[in-house]
């Protein structure tokens, strides 16, 4: 048997789509027109793409924004989910899209169904759950559509920036395996004819050659099957859990995931006040979709701080977050403009995630070109070294 994403029109002409488990698609044309359904196009279905995976982020911006110009329109949600159209739609958008409609159809509501299917992030699924509870659904697609873009940008910028890096790391490693490879047997016969002693740096250069010649091919293999192993894994859910869990504690990633973590807070936090939130509410809200468990610690210090009848800037001093935020919150203490103050300071963590994103690059392309010209400088001198020797002889 296999599974079928069918679409097609009933005999009044309305779209209509479903799934069905055939043999072959004249069964499933068979069985549609048993129906009344005349069948326009359909889609097998393999594993990997029902699996529970998020709706990739320039397809979530895309659909967001179609749900959020038809719900402006008038239209029903359910019935803006039915029309949207992606363009170009993989066999998984297709699915998730088929599993959103076949949900809200029974009766969920979009976030529940996003968070029953692991459709959405956390922190989507409370912003979403956020503008339904307060009727403002369409504000909250905008603010999905407009975060989905910002990170896509940012993707963008750290792949741009990790171009040349990249580029200049695998062609010193090629030039580095070439002279080991091919040059360093070469010296080698001509060491062992003379009767001079070894460098050690000559020693190790000489054994890494041959190691290399008898053992090179199943490293590579290994290499490359570790490499393809490791994007899969990242690609399934347990591969994204443990991400989320080792992730805050890489040096060199913890900087940009704490400042994420901030970033997503301070959205659900603006976009939560605007529709009506109580403070309280939004900040479990953002509670539970906070992946730093450290900012969750805030956010809980936060919450104790402000049942005991401390104002919102001494609740976020005493929780220890940075003295700007604490100085912008009694300004909005002031203006009551509390949604305001909090997409100031997404936005201002947003300009700090950039900049450190463009000085990590600008620092890591002089580091691994320092690094390799001192790895070939030093591969160049225990060559000529025993070169040295034997030209002293002659």
């Amino acid at each position: 048997m296999v599974s079928f994403l069918w679409y097609g029109e009933d005999i009044a002409l309305k779209p209509c789509q479903g799934v069905a488990k055939v043999r072959q698609i004249v069964h499933l044309r068979s069985q549609l027109a048993q129906q009344g359904v005349h069948l326009k196009s359909q889609f097998r279905l393999r594993f990997w793409h029902t699996r529970p995976s998020p709706i990739a982020s320039v397809a979530l911006a895309e659909l967001c924004l179609q749900w959020q110009r038809l719900l402006m329109a008038g239209l029903p949600l359910l019935e803006s989910v039915q029309l949207a159209r992606p363009s170009n739609p993989t066999p998984t958008l297709r699915w998730q899209l088929w599993v959103i409609q076949s949900g809200m159809q029974q009766g969920y509501s979009l976030s529940q169904v996003c968070a029953q299917y692991k459709l959405l992030n956390g922190y989507q699924v409370g912003l979403l759950e956020a503008g339904e509870n307060h009727s403002n659904i369409g504000q909250a697609m905008g603010l999905l559509a407009s975060q989905q873009t910002q990170r896509t940008d940012l993707i963008k910028q750290l792949k741009r920036s990790l171009l040349m890096p990249t580029i200049t790391l695998i062609a010193g490693a090629v030039v580095c395996l070439m002279i080991v490879l091919l040059l360093v047997p070469n010296i080698a016969s001509l060491v062992q004819h003379s009767q001079q002693p070894i460098p050690v740096a000559t020693q190790w250069l000489l054994w890494a050659s041959a190691w290399l010649q008898t053992y090179g091919q199943g490293l590579l293999g290994f290499i490359v099957l570790t490499l393809i192993t490791t994007i899969l894994l990242l690609k399934s859910p347990l591969g994204r859990r443990c991400r989320d869990l080792i992730g805050p504690w890489v040096p060199l990633w913890r900087g940009f995931f704490q400042l994420q973590s901030q970033i997503l807070v301070m959205q659900l936090l603006a976009s939560s006040v605007a529709s009506g939130v109580p403070i309280l509410a939004a900040l479990k809200q953002a509670q539970r979709a906070c992946l730093s468990r450290r900012l969750v610690k805030q956010l809980l210090a936060l919450q104790t701080n402000l049942q005991s009848g401390l104002g919102l800037s001494q609740a976020f001093a005493q929780a220890d977050f940075a003295e700007v935020q604490v100085a912008m919150l009694q300004v909005a203490e002031e203006t009551g403009d509390l949604a305001d103050i909090f997409q100031r300071l997404c936005d201002q963590l947003q300009q700090r995630l950039v900049d450190k994103i463009t000085t990590f690059s600008m620092l890591l392309e002089p580091v691994i070109t320092i690094s390799l010209a001192i790895l070939v400088g030093s591969l160049v001198v225990s060559i000529y070294l025993p070169l040295m020797q034997l030209g002293s002889l002659l």
